[in-house]
């Protein structure tokens, strides 16, 4: 081994010790970089689970991994919707058992899945001047929990295609909603208004 490397000093053993955790983000601003709350997969490698997997796998999968949602992939690794941990819990995949004639065992990831044609998307270069503000603006208009980010004219393939991921929770837990607000929305639009001090 090169003499140009040399052994790092130890400490003695250690007692109990604390364990640190990350830092915790501070409070979000709507005049705040829309990009601080983006989740950029180049940072970031995201959440993913294959179409085929059945929904008793993915419920234990993500349960585990403590994730609340992932990306679907097909065989070749591309991104074909998004699903929830909601979706994988909840009577979404009770309901299409049913409609399929089939039992809740046999239901796949890709039959309960937000196909990603129907997810919000932005290009990346739209963020680079949007402030958080008008983030929430555009979840109002589309009415969606989550909205992916592409990037659509980069030349390195490598880093074209889908970049990232911007949730509508995500957003208002930073932007401090208190917990009888959150409880009272059933929509994005609904806690909007909480957030802004109106109620109907």
């Amino acid at each position: 081994m090169s003499s140009h490397y040399h052994s790092l000093p130890t400490v003695e053993q250690l007692g109990t010790q604390h364990i640190a955790h990350p830092e915790v983000h501070a409070d979000l601003d709507s005049d705040d970089p829309a990009r601080s709350v983006m989740t950029d997969f180049r940072d970031q490698r995201p959440p993913v689970i294959s179409e085929n997997m059945d929904v008793g796998d993915a419920r234990l999968r993500m349960k585990m991994a403590d994730s609340a949602l992932k990306l679907v992939v097909n065989g070749a690794g591309d991104c074909i919707g998004l699903v929830t941990l909601k979706d994988v819990l909840g009577r979404k995949a009770m309901a299409r058992a049913y409609r399929m004639g089939m039992s809740l065992e046999d239901v796949n990831v890709r039959d309960i899945m937000q196909p990603i044609g129907q997810l919000p998307a932005i290009d990346i270069r739209a963020l680079k001047d949007a402030r958080v503000g008008d983030l929430v603006s555009t979840f109002n208009k589309a009415h969606a929990e989550h909205m992916l980010v592409v990037d659509r004219q980069s030349q390195d393939p490598a880093l074209a295609g889908l970049r990232g991921l911007i949730s509508a929770s995500h957003i208002t837990r930073r932007l401090k909603v208190s917990l009888d607000s959150r409880a009272r929305a059933t929509s994005f639009s609904e806690i909007v208004n909480a957030v802004q001090g109106r109620f109907d």
